[in-house]
Parts: structure tokens; C-alpha cells; sequence
């Protein structure tokens, strides 16, 4: 087997990375987002249409950012997330909850939560 090969997910062009079986992935992202490539009926229950947007830095020490601190969906992994805005560190919240459902790093497709179950 070759040590450089293409993510099963992505196509990006990889050295080492996850494995199942022949298939390699880049992330672990890019390997859950294979096995279940949409939000599972739990999470678009507890969700609605809605996109999170996206984020920015400005000379690493302004900017937004995505975080949350919950247990990921056991089915589809994503997780619930808000964009917090930093000024070196996080200062606050600046969006409501979303379900984030990674695609890859730094990619994500993003649901509106409506119903919040504590996580």
C-alpha cells in the first residue's frame, strides 16, 4: 500500500492518515462525515433551517471563531456550536446554538437549534 493516497471523503491528497479497511481519510472529520454525510433525524428534530455563516481572524488576535463544549451526536457527530467573538481570548457569544456537522476540517454545514436538550 502506498503511503501517499487521496481521502476517501475529500480527494485531498494525504500522507498516513485515518484507516478503515482500504479507505483513508484525512481527518476524522472527513471520516465520520463518510460514514453519515447528513444531520441523522435526532439532530434535524432538534434543528432548524438555518446557516451558522462563517468566521474570521485579523492578525491572529481579532476575530470569531466557532465553539462549544457538548457531547457530539453519536450518530451523525455533529456538535453544538456558537461564533464567539475573541480579542486574543473569548469575550462573549456573538450567535445563537447551531448544530455543526463537520464535512472537513474547517468546512461544516450548520442547522439552527430550536430545541436545546442541555448539552
Amino acid at each position: 500500500m502506498s503511503i501517499v493516497a487521496k481521502c476517501a471523503n475529500c480527494s485531498t491528497v494525504i500522507v498516513g492518515g485515518p484507516k478503515e479497511g482500504d479507505l483513508r481519510f484525512w481527518s476524522k472529520e472527513c471520516h465520520h462525515f463518510y460514514l453519515h454525510p447528513k444531520f441523522c433525524e435526532t439532530c434535524l428534530a432538534q434543528t432548524a433551517e438555518g446557516n451558522i455563516g462563517g468566521t474570521f481572524t485579523l492578525n491572529v488576535l481579532f476575530g470569531t471563531r466557532l465553539m462549544g463544549f457538548g457531547h457530539p451526536c453519536a450518530t451523525c457527530h455533529s456538535v453544538i456550536k456558537r461564533i464567539w467573538l475573541w480579542l486574543l481570548i473569548p469575550v462573549c457569544p456573538i450567535s445563537a446554538k447551531y448544530r455543526v456537522l463537520y464535512t472537513r476540517p474547517r468546512k461544516y454545514l450548520s442547522r439552527k437549534v430550536v430545541f436545546d436538550d442541555g448539552r
